[in-house]
């Protein structure tokens, strides 16, 4: 296999910097804080150490493209990573079920209720280890700015590079990616099963519900055809019923009014009767008042008498008139009872022939709403395992945008290695040995923390002015080379063995330029306001 390689500068201007930091400076900044850490000799008996080596030495890193990011694999296998894989439930069985209750529906709404909760959660959920993935976001984000960063420095060294051994080749990573990918593949192909489940169940659904639709069809045109026979029928009933009830109404009509008419003529004679006596009483009683001026007794009681009589007549014509009255009216009431009782009869009849009709598109529209109710029921049940699949499918997209996430923005053009600078400080003494690790660094600008801090720079120790000087470009990195790798140092003697190899043989003491290069650096160090001309003289003399 072959691949490309980057190697990422140790120090990057800060953008407030106006000076070029030098790789002499580099050298002597890192000496200065190597000396600073070592332990001196103390009152209370602690051993002075030695500076067995510094060295610059390289951290491997790969860069497995994939899609438009690559995926970071740790060469030295110190990151470890665990993803949580949640297993769905079962897609094929659910599938299988949904298909063989096809022609069935009831079997189907069995299915589906079987199924009510087969969705509700996914059914296991384990741990995946994915060894050597850098996952942690700060360290990714760390990593994508330095490259980009580092693919735009540039920098006139051309010495070459000192890299730790990486533990995994180019093929090893690639599987470890590999197994990432496997999982987000694993993941999708997931997907598309939840979401074919979904499908298929939705292709079911239409396709009860188009029968049920059918059927429904197929009930209005059965109850169609009987009420299409009924409405004959009872329309004919009905028109016969009518027929009937008016042709008796015009006969209790006609019965009644001929009674009428007789009461009303008697009626009508004995008014005109009423009326003759009333006028000739009225005659009388004046021919009395006559008689009774001329003083005629016998005429007056003639007239009385004659009056009397025709009162008597009068008040029998009354009588008369009064029974004749009550007899028009009853006549009258009793037909229009009658005419009412008939009436009532027929619509009764009526009511009952159109209740023929009303009962079967009762009977019709209920045998409707059923089946068009197990529709509604069949999309509630539809809906509801619809629902939770989609939940599930939520999930796993969430779950394979993680694994996305465990990436950087940045595609190579093919596998690559990235090696991260880093210097590493082995101290000893007759009894031990311990390491210093110290990240890639940003330098600063001097005016600017001058300006903050100018009155007490100096009362600050030679290890915090190059702290001011050389800042950590990142958390991440500096857990990453002060905690993570130390830490590896210490547990593996077979990698500290291997970091002591590549230490001692890129040892900058050792170098044959490294006087040189030491006191031009200590001097754009001392110049540039760092260090004094003491702590110049005292490190020139005791490493050169």
């Amino acid at each position: 296999m072959t691949n490309s390689s980057i190697t990422l500068p140790y120090v990057v201007e800060d953008d407030e910097r106006k000076k070029l930091f030098t790789q002499n400076m580099e050298t002597a900044a890192m000496l200065c804080l190597a000396e600073a850490k070592r332990k001196k000799p103390h009152i209370l008996g602690t051993s002075q150490e030695k500076l067995s080596f510094i060295s610059k030495l390289h951290y491997p890193l790969w860069a497995i493209p994939w899609d438009n990011n690559s995926i970071i694999v740790d060469g030295l296998e110190i990151f470890s990573h665990a993803i949580t894989y949640m297993k769905p439930p079962d897609v094929k069985l659910f599938v299988e079920d949904l298909q063989r209750s096809r022609t069935i529906r009831a079997f189907f709404r069995s299915i589906l209720k079987k199924h009510a909760k087969t969705f509700e959660d996914f059914i296991d959920a384990t741990q995946i280890s994915i060894d050597a993935i850098v996952a942690n976001k700060e360290t990714l984000t760390t990593i994508q700015q330095y490259i980009t960063q580092g693919l735009t420095y540039k920098k006139s060294a051309t010495a070459p590079i000192a890299i730790i051994p990486p533990k995994l080749d180019e093929k090893l990573a690639l599987e470890r990616a590999e197994k990432l990918l496997d999982t987000w593949r694993l993941i999708q192909s997931e997907i598309k099963g939840l979401q074919y489940a979904i499908n298929v169940l939705s292709e079911e659904t239409k396709h009860h519900e188009q029968k049920i639709a059918s059927e429904v069809e197929q009930i209005k045109e059965t109850f169609e055809k009987k009420l299409s026979h009924i409405k004959s029928e009872v329309d004919k009933k009905i028109e016969k019923l009518t027929t009937e009830r008016n042709a008796k109404t015009k006969r209790i009509f006609k019965a009644s009014e001929k009674e009428l008419k007789v009461a009303l003529k008697e009626k009508e004679r004995y008014e005109q009767k009423l009326e003759k006596l009333e006028r000739d009483k009225r005659v009388y009683q004046k021919r009395k008042q006559i008689r009774k001026r001329k003083g005629d007794e016998a005429g007056v009681t003639y007239w009385e008498h004659k009056i009397k009589v025709c009162k008597n007549k009068i008040s029998e014509v009354k009588g008369k008139l009064k029974v004749l009255s009550r007899f028009i009216e009853n006549t009258r009431k009793q037909g229009e009872l009658g005419i009412k009782k008939l009436n009532d009869s027929y619509q009764e009849m009526i009511v009952r022939e159109r209740k023929k009709v009303s009962d079967i598109e009762a009977l019709r529209d209920s045998q409707i709403k059923m089946t068009q109710k197990e529709i509604e029921e069949l999309k509630s049940e539809t809906s509801a395992i619809t629902n939770l699949i989609e939940q599930l499918i939520e999930q796993k997209r969430l779950h394979a945008s993680q694994l996305k996430n465990l990436t950087i923005p940045w595609k190579p053009e093919k596998v690559t290695l990235i090696n991260v600078p880093f210097y590493v400080f082995r101290y000893e003494t007759e009894k031990k040995s311990r390491y210093h690790m110290h990240p890639p660094v940003v330098a600063m600008g001097y005016e600017g923390i001058i300006r903050k801090i100018q009155k007490v720079i100096w009362s600050f120790s030679l290890e915090s002015r190059i702290k001011l000087l050389l800042h950590p470009r990142s958390e991440a990195l500096e857990k990453m080379f002060t905690s993570m790798f130390a830490e590896k140092i210490r547990k593996d003697k077979a990698f500290g063995e291997i970091v002591y190899k590549a230490g001692s043989s890129n040892n900058l003491l050792n170098t044959k330029d490294f006087r040189e290069v030491l006191a031009k650096g200590m001097e754009e160090l001392k110049v540039e306001g760092w260090i004094s001309q003491e702590e110049k003289d005292a490190i020139l003399k005791a490493y050169t």
